[in-house]
């Protein structure tokens, strides 16, 4: 018989045994009798149809024959132009039965044709349909044989390949899927080797797809060379967990594709794993900052990769402090934070996966921050004795106390004396925490002071110190040592400062009167030269002499008497004239006052350098030229004269 893809012949083999001999009835009412038994017979046939049994599809025997030969090609597959042989095993498990009727038909392209019968004796244990039909065409045809009036059917799947083949796989067929097991957000790559055995260069791609027919994804083509293989892979990201079937098949723009580049894989995908941060201990003190233990859970599946960030709002906004990537094994990760002492309010934890998805996203917690706080106090809950006499041991009572919220740091007390500010103890106070208050005594061996004296306790750490102060009262009347009424210090310090203002005096007024009156004022000249007569009026008059051993002139006074020492060579001598111009006091005539006036008026000296010559005693004399014309005085003879420029 022939169909629109070729022809279809069928042929029935059969074990052939003699059949029981007929009677024949004559009568009309044996006839029609037997007409109602034949029905009832062949309604228990169709309802004993399941005395046929169809082998099933993968044991039934096919043999491809080459279009070209219609010889057997010897190939496990079919190709395009080929004809298809097939044996049908079909089983009689009661061979009693009456006959029965059997049809085959193949499906393509979505389309079934054939509708061919035969028949199937009852009283055979075991018959084989043999069908051929062809040239097929590159697909899936589906071969289906059916026993008439029963359920009984059975369907065989044959992939028709291209012809030629150009790519087939390069050693095992089988979809390769890298990256199990699998969790949902996963990146899964699916991959297969692929040759090129044809004589031109071609692209191929790889798809997936879902058992409903939908693409999950087709990957980007591949260029091969003849007679080369390449790994042709395509990546994707299940969405879903559970197993599933995944269709996949190499494709070709051009053909030539070898039907063993297509199959079915399963893959298992799991829950995504999921990530939880705890919080299990925070603490903040001053002298460690803020210390956080933190525990982060991966629930089982693989090695995960994540982001661990730091955020402290400080206002409105977060700001980040810390980031930084761990890697975690499935299980309890411990992990330790020193933080400092930040400035914030709130701080945020953040565990953030690293290119995977977790089940319930970012773990996250949000902490309360509050800074500690130190707040000390002093108490001084007495003395011993109530009344201390000067020798005795002193003791003194406290209670240290912080109400903060922060352990405070170690630190230490000082007792000291208010007035001289004397320690009379010092020592080590440990760290006391919050709430917390720590007791204590104070001992002074041998009191040293014979009246009252307050005294301050201080309390001192590195973030606060606190103080309070106490007296001890000591007994007046045991005293016996002398007192001044004021403080010896305070008298000492006015003293010295007082002495100071005095010589500080004395020196300025030497200066101011010693000071050379200057030639530009007048006033002054007069003024000196008033001073000149009344000095020349004075009875000490002195005689100018010359120095035998230096020829420098001095002033003796007129009524010396004795020897005379140079003081510019230091040798001493003689003058008998001097003794005799004083013994005739009759030859001396001390001048008039006008003509010495007129004499230190008209001593001058000048010179066009620093330098210039007493006009009276010619010692080289320094007077700057800056100063000119200025009255000046030679420390040698002490005579006076005007220093000129020129």
């Amino acid at each position: 018989m022939s169909s629109k893809r070729g022809f279809i012949h069928t042929v029935v083999i059969v074990e052939y045994s003699p059949m029981a001999r007929r009677t024949t009835v004559p009568s009309l009412p044996v006839l029609f009798l037997f007409l109602i038994l034949l029905i009832c017979c062949t309604s228990a046939v169709s309802a004993e149809g399941s005395d046929f049994d169809i082998s099933e599809g993968n044991i039934w025997s096919s043999d491809y024959l080459d279009g070209n030969t219609m010889q057997s090609s010897d190939n496990h597959s079919a190709s395009d132009g080929d004809f298809v042989n097939l044996i049908i095993p079909v089983y009689n498990s009661n061979i009693s039965s009456e006959d029965s009727t059997w049809s085959f038909s193949f499906g393509f392209g979505g389309q079934w044709y054939g509708g061919h019968s035969g028949i199937l004796e009852g009283n055979q244990s075991l018959s084989e349909i043999e069908i051929s039909f062809g040239p097929v065409s590159e697909g899936i045809i589906l071969c289906k044989l059916e026993v008439d009036d029963t359920f009984e059917n059975e369907i065989l799947e044959i992939r028709v390949g291209p012809n030629p083949v150009n790519f087939t796989s390069a050693g095992d067929a089988n979809l390769v899927l890298i990256g199990q097991p699998a969790h949902v957000g996963d990146e899964l790559t699916a991959s297969i080797l692929v040759h090129n055995q044809g004589e031109t260069s071609d692209s191929v791609q790889l798809q997936l797809k879902r058992n409903e027919g939908d693409i999950i994804v087709s990957g980007n083509p591949v260029i091969i060379s003849p007679g080369s293989s390449r790994e042709v892979s395509v990546s994707f990201i299940p969405i879903s967990s559970g197993t599933q079937s995944i269709e996949w098949a190499i494709l070709g723009s051009n053909g030539g594709i070898d039907i063993s580049l297509n199959g079915t894989s399963n893959l298992d995908v799991q829950e995504s794993q999921d990530i939880v941060i705890n919080i299990d201990q925070i603490s903040w003190t001053l002298q460690d900052g803020l210390n956080l233990d933190a525990s982060v859970s991966l629930s089982s599946g693989l090695n995960r990769n994540v982001i661990v960030s730091i955020e402290m709002k400080s206002g409105n906004d977060y700001s980040p402090y810390q980031t930084f990537s761990v890697d975690l094994s499935p299980g309890i990760r411990n992990l330790h934070f020193n933080l400092g002492h930040p400035d914030a309010s709130r701080l945020k934890i953040s565990v953030t996966p690293d290119n995977w998805v977790s089940l319930h996203g970012v773990g996250e917690k949000i902490i309360e921050l509050s800074p500690p706080l130190i707040l000390p106090s002093i108490m001084i809950s007495g003395t011993s004795p109530d009344i201390v006499s000067v020798g005795d041991t002193v003791f003194i009572n406290y209670i240290l106390e912080n109400k903060g919220t922060g352990r405070s740091s170690v630190g230490s007390l000082r007792v000291v004396g208010i007035a001289n500010d004397i320690i009379f103890s010092e020592h080590s106070i440990p760290a006391i925490d919050a709430g917390a208050s720590f007791s204590g005594t104070i001992t002074i061996l041998s009191w040293e002071y014979s009246q009252t004296t307050d005294i301050k306790f201080i309390w001192m750490m590195e973030e606060a110190h606190a103080i309070n102060q106490t007296s001890v009262i000591v007994d007046i009347g045991t005293s016996t040592s002398f007192h001044l009424p004021f403080n010896i210090n305070a008298a000492i310090y006015g003293a010295l400062s007082g002495f100071a203002i005095v010589m500080a005096s004395l020196v300025a007024f030497r200066v101011v009167s010693q000071k050379t009156p200057s030639t530009f004022s007048s006033w002054n000249r007069n003024k000196l030269s008033g001073t000149r007569i009344s000095r020349a009026n004075q009875p000490d008059e002195k005689k100018e002499i010359h120095c035998p051993g230096c020829n420098q002139r001095l002033n003796v006074p007129l009524t010396h008497k004795g020897s005379v020492k140079c003081p510019a060579c230091t040798i001493v001598f003689t003058q008998p004239t001097l003794i005799e111009d004083i013994s005739d006091n009759s030859l001396i005539q001390p001048p008039n006052s006008d003509d010495r006036i007129n004499e230190s008026l008209t001593l001058e000296s000048s010179s066009e350098s620093d330098l210039l010559s007493c006009p009276q005693c010619e010692q080289t004399l320094r007077v700057s030229l800056d100063k000119r014309p200025i009255r000046s005085r030679c420390p040698v003879c002490r005579a006076e004269f005007i220093a000129k420029f020129g």
